[in-house]
């Protein structure tokens, strides 16, 4: 208990300063009022230093009113039930019973890759509550032993988070950095006035004043608990444990791949794919299932997996992927609605309708260099690269970009043949396939065209599926 009892002793030191810096306003206040009141009215100058004394309590009691008034948001995150998971929920028990901790009083879902404790925000009065909020890849990904090694460091931390003076410590110093940095928490910020700024400004420098002078005792005090749930957990489901850790890096990638490869283009067409997570998982098979991971990781994926302990992951799925369009995706303007759309329909809502309205932008290029209007067809953009004249502006248009631009005008030409079609992969995102299944080298065959000037290649391959480079293609998003 040498851990808890120094996470302890911090907390009280975190605790003590807040009470000095709570009499130092008092003392402030009072010392303030008593000489405006004496200054009030005996001159000129007097009056002007009551005055000057009256603005800096005010300015006192404004800070000390943020400080009461702010709360930091909790994650945003779907909450987990007890019916809505109760085979998680008895998991969690046993964990909790294990490592002779509490359990936590809620569980919710984030779509993130971490896992953490926090404090229940949503209530001001009584006794704090833990919540523990798991990311939804971990939850989707990780077989039933893998996320119970994982977690137990985290549910350990319950116990101290139990302490009353730890749980004052942390309160305190998270009313001061919603204060001091109102826009780093995991939510996205309501919207504000621009005419309160100046009056934010007084409370924030108030609260940074406060952190810079907590932080030392409070950093030490994180790093006690964090230490003590660490050895706690120790010897909890240790042997899964470098295996659940190896999985997180492994999520971690795939997740990112996603949601910049497919979760993005969605979001920027004002909709979302409704089962990321569905997605996360078929990513993460796929890439498990290549020669260099299948040895290793192929036999787990034979194991119950965790989201296997919600009563309906489908559900949650959907939650959580609307809630992270919320989180991570830019806000729809005023009056649009962004739309769900599934992983069956998203070859036609979301691909095609970005491969045209990035054609339509190299076509627009090609018009405005040109000085004309001219075809919208492969030959024309093939004509120029193969002269080595690069379609529209050269500063906005980089080899990268103009690859991209080039592939989305080919794709748009394949599949008005009705012979090649739209098609998500899951580790690379949109590809062009044919009827049976096979994806089109576009990337190769265009960067080909693109770099070196050598389109043979190319339009060998459009004369296969037959594309007629001099045919008009339909344009728009």
């Amino acid at each position: 208990m040498t851990g808890a009892a120094d996470a302890r002793a911090r907390a009280r030191s975190v605790l003590r300063l807040r009470t000095g810096a709570i009499a130092c306003a008092g003392a402030a206040v009072a010392f303030l009022v008593v000489a405006a009141r004496r200054g009030l009215g005996q001159s000129t100058a007097g009056t002007a230093l009551a005055a000057f004394a009256a603005a800096l309590v005010v300015l006192i009691l404004w800070a000390a009113l943020g400080l009461l008034l702010v709360r930091r948001p909790g994650a945003a995150a779907v909450p987990l039930r007890p019916e809505d998971a109760p085979e998680f929920h008895r998991m969690l028990g046993d964990l909790a019973a294990d490592l002779r901790v509490p359990v936590p009083a809620d569980v919710r879902v984030c779509p993130e890759c971490d896992s953490w404790l926090e404090q229940d925000t949503t209530r001001r009065w009584g006794r704090s509550r833990t919540v523990l909020v798991v990311g939804a890849p971990f939850l989707w990904w990780l077989r039933v032993g893998e996320l119970r090694a994982l977690l137990a460091p985290v549910v350990a931390g319950t116990e101290p988070a139990a302490d009353p003076a730890v749980a004052a410590a942390r309160a305190w110093i998270r009313r001061l950095d919603a204060v001091a940095h109102p826009y780093a928490s995991r939510t996205r910020p309501a919207k504000v006035s621009p005419w309160t700024a100046p009056l934010r400004r007084v409370p924030r420098a108030f609260a940074r004043q406060l952190l810079d002078l907590t932080r030392g005792p409070a950093e030490c005090m994180e790093r006690d608990i964090a230490a003590w749930a660490a050895s706690r957990a120790q010897d909890v489901d240790a042997p899964l444990r470098a295996t659940a850790h190896e999985q997180v890096g492994l999520a971690y990638a795939g997740w990112d791949r996603l949601l910049t490869r497919l979760a993005a283009p969605a979001w920027n067409l004002h909709r979302y794919p409704d089962a990321l997570m569905a997605g996360v998982v078929a990513a993460l098979t796929d890439l498990s299932q290549r020669d260099r991971l299948a040895d290793i990781f192929g036999a787990r994926l034979a194991e119950r997996p965790a989201s296997d302990l919600v009563a309906a992951p489908a559900a949650i799925d959907a939650q959580v992927s609307r809630l992270a369009a919320d989180i991570f995706a830019d806000p729809v303007p005023d009056g649009a609605v962004r739309v769900a759309v599934s992983w069956a329909e998203y070859p036609a809502r979301v691909i095609e309708p970005v491969w045209r309205s990035r054609a339509a932008v190299l076509v627009e290029a090609m018009d405005a260099s040109d000085g004309q209007p001219g075809p919208a067809c492969v030959g024309r953009v093939l004509d120029r690269l193969r002269d080595g004249a690069r379609p529209g502006d050269r500063a906005a248009f980089d080899p990268e970009r103009m690859t991209e631009h080039v592939i989305a005008l080919v794709a748009c030409a394949a599949v008005d043949t009705g012979r090649m079609f739209a098609a998500v992969d899951w580790l690379d995102g949109a590809v062009l396939v044919d009827a049976a299944g096979r994806t089109a080298d576009l990337p190769g065959l265009v960067g080909r065209a693109v770099d070196d000037g050598d389109d043979r290649p190319l339009r060998t391959w459009l004369d296969g599926i037959g594309v007629r480079t001099a045919e008009p293609i339909r344009l728009g998003g």
